[in-house]
């Protein structure tokens, strides 16, 4: 038997001041778990239904205490054996070294009303309060659980959580719901249809739900972005609940008995639907079914968009014999033998991976206003600084954008692109638009992989785009733009880097075609002091043979003037988008990177800057 490390022993002392709470028995070790367990009797001063004025537990507390893991559960004897919010799913688990179920409450979740009873951070690292911290949190969960009051109208709606246990991993479905589409479920509580499902290139064992059909095949959706039919033969349906489908508190069905419990509560005739449904699929493979539900965005609110959840069916015959002593239908299906065999109480549901994908989740860590993420954008140039532009764009939620590039990867390029060694040879503007496809895959990412065109093939090109950024630095590129015309004006980006990416040269203008006469003017004078620059420096070649000189610039500068441009654009997105010339020039103070926005003058051609009041970018 192993002896208790001193801060283990010390931390369970410390518990017998806990009103409410009694060590049950001394800490033993499971190696298992590598972690020391303490059995615990807790008293709730609101005892219900479904909270036992006393519970038993069992806190698992890390070899390493006090750093590690804590974890309170659900002793499998005199525990708690329903499921509630802010808890994991609360059943017997399949470890046969385990003596408690998985339930384990959240603890350290932010939810207010935990906060008003055992307020206060974790005490990590003291080995005397962080224990007992635990188990006062325990115990304020089970006193609001009891009263009923986990659930609170001013806190995030929580769903509840997927059967770990049952989880198929076979593939991920995906489905894109959102305030944005909730319009089209309003009034389809209890109904069920079909949906088709698409692949998503680039992502491996991930379909989306593609098309949503009500059960006369008519259109009540589709995925804000169209995705590549499937090659499997994936059938699919989509089955709307009224409310969460759970067994109260908050029990996820595990099994299809359950799954039935749930639906009588909410009149939802689950062997109705599987009627229905095992007349369509007899003989197919591979169905998943969509069960969904309103959710609000607060406790109690109003809903805001659908939730759904996959679970795969088992396989229907096309013909289903009958159980001995019952006769066939016509049709050759037999509802005793669909509930009671196919179907049975007893057989657990294929809970499959679930993820909504709409731009809001996606995008929840930061993202563009939503003017910008609306515009269509078109990239012309998808070297080192076009490329690095998309990124930025296709990650901060830009929902259309088209790259165009004639240029192939070369292994040069590979210091400063965002491209890497697998994309040697393949088209600049494919691969890059394929990449950030894969970052953004509710966004659409296209590219023209031949040179930018001229006349009225150029306006068709860009004529569904609202803003055209030029990260070429070519002034043939902006004489094309400047011969096309747009009925509609259109929001033109001049991005270009002066020697070693030191001065970033930013033009905007709004117009029905690009005035490059405006912009060579602004220019010129920057022009003389860029050629000194390459002058003194001279050119930089790759290596021996007939090359071209190289444009001289590190990838972290190449980046920062990226990010200027990208600000820039944002800048002037939220004001009057102006014909201007803007010019930046890189400045360290202290060790601090960024750029100052400066004006020409004498002093410029010799490195000096004359840095704009409020300039700083």
């Amino acid at each position: 038997m192993e002896e208790v490390p001193d801060p283990i022993r010390i931390a369970v002392g410390r518990l017998s001041g806990v009103h409410g709470a009694v060590v049950e028995s001394s800490p033993e070790f499971v190696q298992a778990e590598s972690s020391w367990s303490v059995r615990l009797r807790l008293t709730s001063r609101h005892a219900s239904d479904f909270v036992p004025e006393e519970t038993r537990w069992v806190a698992l507390v890390d070899a390493s205490y006090p750093a590690g893991r804590i974890g309170i559960y659900p002793d499998l004897k005199g525990g708690l054996v329903h499921t509630f919010p802010h808890q994991d799913r609360n059943v017997v688990p399949s470890a046969e070294h385990a003596t408690w179920r998985t339930g384990k409450p959240c603890l350290d979740s932010p939810s207010q009303c935990l906060g008003r009873i055992a307020g206060g951070p974790e005490p990590k690292g003291d080995m005397e309060q962080r224990l007992r911290w635990h188990v006062e949190r325990c115990l304020a969960w089970l006193h609001v659980a009891g009263d009923e009051q986990l659930m609170m109208n001013d806190e995030p709606f929580e769903v509840p959580q997927c059967p770990e246990e049952l989880l198929n991993t076979r593939f991920r479905v995906v489905h894109d719901e959102g305030h944005d589409t909730w319009p089209s479920w309003k009034g389809r509580d209890g109904q069920y249809g079909e949906l088709q499902w698409g692949l998503m290139p680039g992502f491996e064992k991930t379909i989306v739900a593609e098309k949503f059909l009500d059960d006369r095949g008519e259109m009540i959706r589709v995925c804000r972005r169209a995705h590549q039919p499937t090659a499997e033969p994936w059938v699919g349906y989509w089955w709307l609940w009224p409310s969460p489908m759970v067994l109260p508190p908050w029990h996820t069905p595990g099994t299809w008995a359950e799954l039935r419990r749930a639906g009588a509560r909410m009149k939802v005739d689950v062997d109705r639907f599987i009627r229905w449904m095992a007349h369509r699929v007899g003989g197919k493979k591979a169905v998943i079914v969509l069960i969904g539900y309103p959710i609000p965005t607060l406790w109690n609110g109003n809903p805001v968009e659908v939730h759904w959840q996959a679970i795969f069916l088992p396989d229907v015959p096309t013909r289903i014999k009958p159980t001995k002593g019952f006769r066939p239908s016509p049709n050759g299906s037999n509802e005793r033998l669909l509930q009671q065999e196919i179907f049975g109480g007893a057989k657990k549901l294929s809970y499959l991976r679930t993820s909504n994908w709409h731009p809001d989740r996606l995008q929840a860590r930061g993202r563009f206003p939503s003017d910008i993420r609306a515009s269509s954008i078109a990239i012309i140039g998808a070297g080192a600084l076009g490329s690095t532009v998309a990124e930025i764009l296709a990650r901060c939620g830009v929902a259309n954008i088209l790259i165009v590039d004639h240029d192939d990867l070369e292994p040069g390029n590979l210091v400063r692109h965002t491209l890497i060694g697998a994309d040697l040879g393949c088209n600049k503007a494919t691969a890059t638009a394929a990449r950030l496809q894969g970052a953004a895959p509710m966004s659409s990412i296209s590219a023209h992989a031949a040179m930018l065109p001229s006349g009225d093939r150029l306006q068709q090109l860009l004529e569904p785009f609202d803003i055209v950024i030029d990260c070429t630095g070519e002034d043939e590129v902006l004489r094309r733009l400047a011969e096309a015309w747009w009925s509609i004006p259109r929001r033109f980006l001049s991005a270009s880097l002066g020697f070693a990416a030191k001065r970033l040269f930013l033009f905007g203008a709004q117009a029905c075609a690009f005035p490059f006469d405006e912009f060579a003017a602004a220019v010129k004078p920057w022009l003389a002091a860029e050629r000194s620059q390459w002058s003194t420096a001279g050119e930089t070649l790759e290596g021996a043979g007939c090359w071209s000189p190289l444009f001289p610039a590190r990838c972290d500068d190449v980046w920062l003037s990226a990010v200027a441009t990208v600000k820039y654009l944002e800048f002037m997105a939220q004001g009057t988008w102006v014909n201007a010339l803007r010019v930046l020039e890189q400045s360290l103070v202290e060790g601090t990177a960024g750029y100052q926005a400066v004006e020409f003058d004498a002093l410029s051609a010799s490195g000096a800057n004359v840095p704009q009041e409020g300039g700083a970018l």
